[in-house]
């Protein structure tokens, strides 16, 4: 947990393990996602400049982070679920994750997202 005063800044650890701060930034939400938002802002340094940096983030944050933007795998069976919430035939979503497992393409919820999307355009199109 960060204290108050660490909260806003991007810290590193230096060869003597001492950790020193790197950069600062502005917390836009009370509530915010700290790990999220120095990544953001470290990102956003490393496009911009010449900074080049590593981050040590634990198995849970990158957990949290896939899940926030859909991008955790899930099974083939919940994939195929999802799809079926969204009206599609079993038959018919069979064959798409098993066109997803041919191209070697991961079975994510955002994955679901831009099939169902696909599908609405192209009926969309048809009418």
């Amino acid at each position: 947990m960060l204290s108050s005063q660490e909260k806003g800044k991007i810290l590193f650890k230096d060869q003597d393990g001492v950790f020193k701060e790197l950069a600062s930034c502005e917390l836009k939400e009370e509530n915010a996602d700290y790990g999220i938002d120095a990544m953001r802002y470290a990102i956003q340094g490393i496009t911009e400049g010449e900074m080049s940096i590593t981050l040590d983030i634990s198995k849970e944050e990158i957990i949290k982070i896939l899940k926030r933007y859909g991008l955790k795998r899930i099974s083939r069976k919940r994939f195929k679920k999802l799809l079926m919430g969204y009206c599609i035939q079993k038959n018919d979503a069979e064959i798409i994750a098993e066109q997803f497992y041919n191209e070697k393409i991961p079975y994510t919820q955002l994955a679901v997202q831009q099939v169902i999307k696909t599908i609405i355009e192209a009926e969309v199109d048809e009418e």
